[in-house]
């Protein structure tokens, strides 16, 4: 369940950033053209741990920070 909450969050924020920016720039979004995913990492609060391409998952830590990048590709009107 954190996890689906997390894409739906992400992907959110994504849009609204990428309408921001179109807006900028005189422009309005058009389709969805293409959207992926990263893994989710998962560190300990305020650590330097370094991310992973397989995904990081801090197992020395009960407090848990988690993230994921999710990109989206839009046409532009």
């Amino acid at each position: 369940d954190v996890k689906q909450a997390m894409i739906a969050d992400a992907t959110k924020d994504a849009k609204e950033r990428a309408e921001k920016i179109a807006s900028n720039a005189d422009s309005k979004l058009g389709n969805l053209k293409k959207a992926t995913m990263g893994v989710i990492q998962i560190t300990a609060p305020n650590s330097n741990e370094d991310y992973s391409y397989g995904g990081t998952f801090n197992t020395d830590s009960k407090e848990k920070e988690a993230s994921i990048t999710i990109k989206l590709e839009y046409q532009v009107k």
